[in-house]
């Protein structure tokens, strides 16, 4: 019998039986970013029903109920704020408000995800997955590089967000009224750097989380792809023991994404939207109020408008890349000839349920529950929000004539 992984063809005797790669433990997903979240305040693993009545669960329970308030404090602080609508006061605590709303989901996710102990029980569905490739790929196994590109990714979220909130703290302003500036004594803005410091820390964690969750999703499915074009240049589809593994193998990825799914929407399916609101606004103030905003100011909100769209690409790209992979699939099968036109009946069935799996399974996150998170949902959105931020401005010059 022939075979093709990634690596060329081998010819197996009828005697010879396939054998399993050895068993490895789950890969450390999260890397160092793991020793982060236990140190975050907000890694929950403690609090479960068996560790809750420990010292160490009772601890965890307080330390998170302080978070939680604290970032709930902050957000309904900046929703109370009173600015005429349309004006740079208005739009700059929008800006503030909606990200705080972000920070304060993140956090909740974090909070679920390892109380529930998502990442280690991910981890070992991945591992099996592993199990079942027919050539090993050490490169995609290997986050090393992943994780110092997520650690350079987070920094500006970091810097933009302490900046303004420190800034902020100095000059207790409340917020801005076209020439004019506001002062308030509101504790909000002497806490809220510290405030900060938990909100930054749980939207870093949660998009680390987030990102290397599906990246790793994305990756299985591609090297699947890959596997299965090479078999599929040598013919090796008409096998019904290759097609049947390659059909196992391809239902099991699909568990797993959906599997993850069922965690991840907690934060993709709602959180871009936060960050869009943002990001428009931010993109208002500096199309409409440039003219009266110091440099630093406009500097920083350039920032924001950087961080937020950032973070709403952050959710989109890695679910956009599972749904192109996915589809790639069923292009690898729809345009195989020989397999199209094979006369087995029990081969036909194989291929027709696993090119139906890759078209009609539910493996899609939702956004706002309404839209599916792939590429031609995330390019529309790219092209139709930011046009809010300049209607916006064209709205308020007519109220202004």
């Amino acid at each position: 019998m022939v075979e093709a992984g990634l690596g060329g063809v081998y010819v197996k005797t009828a005697l010879e039986q396939p054998t399993q790669p050895p068993s490895t433990p789950p890969t450390k997903l999260m890397g160092p970013f793991e020793h982060v979240i236990k140190f975050s305040g907000l890694d929950c693993s403690r609090t479960r029903k068996e560790h809750i009545t420990s010292l160490r669960g009772i601890f965890s329970t307080i330390i998170v109920a302080i978070i939680i308030i604290g970032l709930f404090y902050e957000m309904s602080q900046y929703m109370q704020i009173k600015s005429p609508v349309l004006g740079i006061g208005w739009a700059e605590s929008t800006v503030y408000a909606f990200f705080s709303m972000q920070c304060l989901i993140a956090a909740i996710c974090v909070i679920c995800w390892t109380r529930d102990g998502f990442v280690a029980e991910f981890e070992e569905g991945l591992a099996r997955v592993r199990l079942t490739r027919l050539s090993t790929n050490q490169k995609i196994d290997d986050y090393t590089a992943f994780h110092r590109k997520c650690a350079l990714m987070i920094i500006p979220i970091f810097f933009i967000v302490l900046m303004t909130s420190t800034a902020s703290a100095i000059d207790m302003r409340y917020y801005r009224m076209e020439n004019n500036t506001f002062f308030s004594t509101s504790p909000v803005f002497l806490i809220a750097p510290v405030i900060d410091i938990f909100g930054c820390l749980a939207t870093s964690l949660c998009l680390v989380l987030y990102v290397t969750v599906s990246t790793s999703l994305a990756r299985e499915i591609e090297h699947f792809n890959k596997e299965l074009t090479n078999s599929g240049r040598f013919q090796q589809l008409t096998l019904p023991n290759i097609l049947n593994s390659y059909s196992k193998r391809h239902s099991d990825i699909i568990q797993l994404i959906r599997f993850a799914n069922q965690n991840l929407r907690k934060y993709a399916s709602i959180a871009p939207f936060f960050t869009l609101v943002a990001f428009i606004n931010a993109i208002y103030i500096l199309g409409s109020f440039n003219d009266i905003m110091e440099p630093y100011y406009f500097a920083l909100m350039l920032g924001w408008a950087v961080i937020t769209v950032g973070i709403t690409a952050a959710c989109f790209v890695p679910a956009n890349k599972i749904q192109d992979e996915i589809q790639e699939t069923a292009e690898i099968l729809m345009h195989d000839d020989v397999l199209q036109t094979c006369g087995d009946d029990q081969m036909h069935h194989t291929y027709r349920v696993t090119l139906d799996r890759c078209q009609f399974s539910n493996s899609k996150i939702y956004f706002m529950n309404a839209f599916p998170m792939d590429s031609p949902t995330f390019n529309r959105i790219m092209f139709i929000f930011p046009n809010f931020a300049g209607m916006m401005s064209i709205y308020r010059q007519t109220l202004h004539r």
